[in-house]
Formats: structure tokens, sequence, C-alpha cells
């Protein structure tokens, strides 16, 4: 936690009221922030004040007590004092509050402290496929996870480790990709068949990750687009299961018997979220044709 300092700083400033808490050039008590920032490591000998003087310590009842400005960067701060009150007049102590974008929070906030330290890219056209109201989180974060290709699927681990058995844990037949995994397996067509059948449409079937992902962003009368993701991201997380489960623990899955478990969670989700106005006809859309 030490560590995040130089990025807390910014955000902690301080109201000066009497000048005995503040210290003169680490805190950020000026609009200008911390002054050891604007001065570097000569600061204290070129303005004369102590590196671990207070606010309180630079002035007098007559005002600041500063050497005279030597520098662009001295001169800048004597501008500045001159334009406040020096804290020898006020009774008030020292308060420290935490700004976000220059604006006073009198809370903290993580998310708002987490929106302004972020490092920020280009909006994705495919965000909400993965991140959407009511998604379940370890879903949707397997969803992202697996659409950035980044799954240990035999052919990635293949490409580490040279001799590595690469066909499908699921069909012994083809290469294990993740288009072919999740898509064109045989054992996977099986769940997506049942899982668009249930959902209302025709049994259909994806050849690529970009279909489905077109499919899940498309708008369309038959079903909500909200039940589609919900339904995908739970096909994509237990087929991965199974996969796993035929690794590790040597244990095997029908289609059928995963669907079963798919069906019995899309309910569960539905369930816990009845109250939102999304899910409140989704449970009728599942069961409709069941």
């Amino acid at each position: 936690i030490l560590k995040l300092r130089p990025i807390a700083e910014r955000f902690l400033r301080c109201d000066i009221g009497d000048g005995t808490l503040a210290s003169f050039w680490f805190d950020y008590w000026l609009p200008i922030g911390p002054l050891i920032n604007l001065f570097g490591p000569s600061g204290p000998s070129q303005l004369g004040v102590p590196l671990h003087a207070k606010v309180a310590d630079c002035c007098s009842s007559s005002g600041w007590v500063l050497r005279p400005a030597r520098s662009p960067q001295a001169e800048q701060l004597h501008i500045i004092l001159c334009s406040i009150q020096t804290p020898s007049f006020s009774s008030i102590k020292d308060s420290y509050k935490w700004y976000v974008d220059d604006l006073y929070l009198d809370y903290f906030s993580t998310s708002r402290t987490w929106e302004s330290v972020r490092n920020r890219s280009d909006q994705v056209d495919w965000d909400s496929v993965v991140w959407f109201g009511g998604h379940i989180p370890r879903h949707a974060f397997h969803m992202w996870v697996t659409h950035l290709d980044r799954l240990p699927t035999r052919t990635h681990i293949a490409s580490w480790t040279p001799n590595t058995v690469t066909t499908c844990l699921l069909c012994d037949v083809c290469e294990e990709n993740r288009d072919h995994l999740f898509l064109k397996c045989r054992f996977s067509e099986q769940i997506w068949k049942m899982a668009t059948t249930r959902l209302g449409y025709q049994p259909c079937l994806f050849h690529t990750w970009t279909s489905l992902i077109e499919w899940l962003r498309i708008k369309d009368s038959i079903c909500s687009g909200t039940l589609r993701k919900l339904t995908a991201q739970a096909v994509i997380y237990h087929i991965w299961l199974e996969r796993n489960n035929r690794l590790h623990n040597a244990v095997n899955s029908t289609p059928q018997r995963i669907f079963k478990e798919i069906d019995r969670q899309v309910r569960n989700i539905i369930l816990a979220r009845k109250g939102r106005k999304k899910f409140v006809s989704l449970m009728c859309i599942w069961l409709k044709h069941s």
C-alpha cells in the first residue's frame, strides 16, 4: 500500500487553518500541488525553508517569511502566496480532504477514484456482450478471457511446450483451439443446439467466434438480448468446466447433463434478479420453449 503514495497524494489536499499540521514542502495545500515537486531537492536552500517545516513556520504576523524570488518557480510561489491569507490569523486547525478531479468529496468513493486513476483505451464494440447489467461476474470474466483468446487451450500450451498433445478433450479428433472447443466441436454443437432452441430460435451453430459475437449483439423480436448473453456466457463457461473436469478429474458428462445444469443456473440467475426491469419477463421466455 505504501507504494501507492505517489498516486494517492494528488487526491489528498490540505485546507490550511493555523498551518501547524500541513507540511510546507510535501502536502498539497496550494493549487500548484506539493512544492517539493515544483522546486525539487534544491527547494529548501532556494527559499530558506527547512525540508520538514510546517506552513506556520514560514509566516509571521506581518506575512510570509521567505527569501526573495530568484527563480521562475519562486516567483510563481510568491504571486500565489500574496493572494491567500497567512495561517497566523486563523485559529482553525488544518484539515485534510479527498478530492477527485478537483471536486471535493465528503466520503471516499472507490469507483470515482478508480475512474480517475485507471488507464483508458478506446471503447471496443464487444464490451456490451461481456459486461452488461445483471451479468454473472465469473461468467463475464471467463467470457472476456475467452474473447481475448487467452485460455490455456492445448494448442496454446503446445506453442509454449513442444511435443504436447493438442487433440480436443471433448471429441478427441480435432486440434483444441478456442473456436473448435467452444463452437465447432460436435460435443459443443449439441449444447448450442439445445441452448438456441430454448431461446426460441431454430437450432443454429456458429463456426467462428466473430459470428457468435455478432449474434449476441443483434436485436430481434425473438428473444431478449440479456437472456441471450446470459445463456451464451453460461454455455461457454460450462464447456470449459467440462473440458477441465476431463483433463484434471477424468470425469465425463453428456451434453444433455451439461445443458440441464445450464438450465438450472439460468433459472436461478433470473430468479435472483426478478426485481430488475430487464429480468421481469425472462423466466417466461426461458420456459416457453422448454
